[in-house]
């Protein structure tokens, strides 16, 4: 299945850019259970392919491929660092991710290194999700909501084992989980919040990853430099950094903090 000619890094958008923890890499392929069903991703000289029974447009909209990059550059080509950071991450797109995997995987991403994150995400697809060739499904909330702390700490996932199983339980009592992408950035903010697990970062990368909101701005110890260091901004809180980089940066800001974070995070220097 060909996907299109659009400027993508698979590499770094589905890998090495920290925003999402289930692909897997073989060879020059890659591999994720995606809307239900297996699919492989490969890129070559003609452009972006797919195997797998998933609809070519909802891959499209997965790897956000209409978006334009280009007119994304020219938004913030008046910044220094946020055109250089943009430059360093050529290809790089912010996936459009399911919002029950993006909640589950950044509730473990709490004080936790890509690679572990990466590693407990497996781990629960493995015991808690369907077996699709080698490829593991997903768990849905409801086979979250019934497994056991036991469960879940014998995974290694820690203190964040009743998060999990608290959070799958909501969303099965009728949390508006898929109405998030419709609501006002504050209310979906304030809504997420209230679930176990989900503080202010964590709700931001779930609004961001998961439910299309371009302007959620999620703030670790990365992005806090970044804006202290490339903007000047020195704020007592984390959250006062994430007001101050909305009203600054606009509707986009969160697209354009996935650059400076990959970019502060593997080293670029201005």
């Amino acid at each position: 299945m060909f996907l299109g000619t659009e400027k993508l890094d698979l590499q770094l958008t589905l890998l090495d850019s920290a925003q999402c923890f289930r692909w897997v890499q073989v060879g020059e392929r890659y591999g994720c259970v995606l809307f239900g069903s297996p699919v492989w991703l490969w890129a070559d000289g003609s452009g972006i392919h797919a195997e797998g029974s998933a609809d070519a447009a909802l891959l499209r909209d997965y790897l956000d491929l209409d978006r334009d990059y280009d007119a994304l550059a020219a938004e913030y080509a008046h910044i220094p660092c946020a055109r250089a950071a943009i430059e360093y991450c050529p290809g790089l797109r912010v996936l459009n991710q399911p919002p029950w995997e993006a909640l589950v995987c950044f509730i473990l991403s709490a004080n936790n290194n890509v690679a572990r994150i990466r590693g407990l995400t497996q781990a629960i697809c493995e015991r808690f999700g369907e077996d699709m060739g080698g490829l593991y499904g997903f768990p849905t909330p409801e086979r979250l909501a019934d497994a056991s702390e036991d469960d879940l700490r014998a995974l290694r996932v820690g203190y964040r084992a009743p998060y999990l199983i608290g959070t799958a339980r909501r969303v099965c009592d009728g949390f508006p989980l898929d109405d998030l992408c419709s609501m006002d950035y504050d209310a979906a903010h304030a809504l997420l919040t209230t679930l176990p697990g989900v503080g202010d970062k964590v709700a931001d990368c779930v609004l961001l990853f998961g439910c299309r909101h371009a302007s959620a701005f999620p703030v670790d110890v990365w992005v806090a430099r970044v804006m202290e260091d490339w903007f000047g901004m020195t704020c007592k809180s984390r959250a006062k950094t994430c007001r101050l980089a909305r009203d600054m940066l606009g509707p986009h800001a969160g697209l354009l903090q996935q650059f400076l974070f990959h970019a502060r995070r593997t080293g670029m220097a201005l």
